[in-house]
């Protein structure tokens, strides 16, 4: 098949590289950034998944900038939340019958895509959980897990798309779960991330950050608030894991998070994204803090964990 990813950050290489062991793989780049990229790339691959060693590769890209119509089998949109109506208008260059999969967090998709949480029939929606890490220059690591692609369920009409696109993604060895109700899914996910900036932050590092019990209660708080507001934009997150976790007792949802926080692979994931992602994360808090203040909704602990934010980056 011929692919087209959008973006080049951690997640549009290590997903194109997978792919381009069975495809043809190009990867779509600002044309004013295309020198920076057409430099190689160490990757370095922690591999989780069943059989599969860790490995280190020299990935080149194969560049374009600008989008050929029709030329493309698939088209997947690796950027941050906050570049995405940069590239909408990008996309419809691709033909109305190619599959575009928007694999990025986001606050509010349905907003994003102009107030509607149905796309297209070959626009879907995703999100590449099985792949952790970041990028500094043209170094990249990333930890792939045994497991957790994630595709929306869909409608009827965007059967055959997702089959595509869920064949494309195996043959790079991913493994994808369909997602009902993806817009609220990543509005919860996304949440998750933003409400996760301050305490690092605060903490001065992940280590101290995860050692730290109260640090994480406080998180739990937070996600807590966070919760009530997507619940005041309509949101059922009864049905949305890890959302009904934070239902029981704090002491437990902490001590639990906190056995997450200290795996070494959790703390890779983290750290690596941290080093490119911290600034999406920052954003979607201030986007969550927004709409508590725009819906009613009290939010104590957002609130002081945007101080924390401010303060750092003011210097105080």
């Amino acid at each position: 098949m011929r692919v087209l990813v959008v973006g080049a950050g951690a997640m549009g290489i290590t997903h194109g590289w997978l792919l381009s062991q069975h495809h043809d793989v190009s990867w779509l780049v600002r044309g004013d950034r295309a020198d920076f990229y057409a430099e190689p790339f160490e990757l370095r691959v922690h591999d989780l998944r069943p059989g599969r060693r860790d490995t280190t590769a020299s990935v080149s890209l194969k560049l374009v900038t600008s989008i050929a119509p029709d030329l493309y089998d698939a088209v997947l949109v690796m950027v941050p939340g906050g570049g995405l109506p940069d590239v909408l208008p990008l996309l419809d260059g691709a033909g109305t019958r190619v599959p575009v999969v928007l694999m990025l967090n986001h606050w509010n998709m349905a907003e994003a895509l102009g107030g509607s949480s149905e796309s297209s029939a070959n626009r879907l929606l995703g999100f590449p959980s099985q792949i952790g890490g970041g990028r500094q220059g043209h170094r990249i690591s990333v930890t792939v897990f045994p497991r957790g692609t994630v595709l929306e369920a869909g409608t009827a009409n965007k059967k055959a798309a997702l089959n595509t696109v869920e064949a494309l993604l195996a043959s790079g060895g991913l493994t994808v779960r369909r997602q009902r109700h993806m817009p609220d899914w990543l509005a919860v996910h996304s949440m998750q991330q933003a409400l996760t900036a301050a305490p690092l932050i605060e903490a001065g590092s992940y280590r101290a950050f995860a050692a730290d019990r109260a640090a994480i209660a406080r998180m739990v708080v937070a996600f807590r608030e966070g919760l009530d507001v997507c619940r005041a934009r309509g949101i059922r997150t009864w049905r949305l894991w890890p959302a009904p976790l934070f239902e029981f007792p704090k002491p437990l949802v902490a001590r639990l998070l906190q056995g997450m926080f200290q795996k070494a692979e959790t703390e890779a994931m983290v750290v690596g994204h941290m080093g490119h992602g911290l600034d999406e994360w920052i954003e979607g808090l201030e986007s969550i803090r927004a709409d508590a203040q725009r819906l009613g909704v009290p939010a104590p602990e957002i609130d002081r964990q945007w101080a924390v934010i401010r303060s750092r980056r003011s210097g105080a």
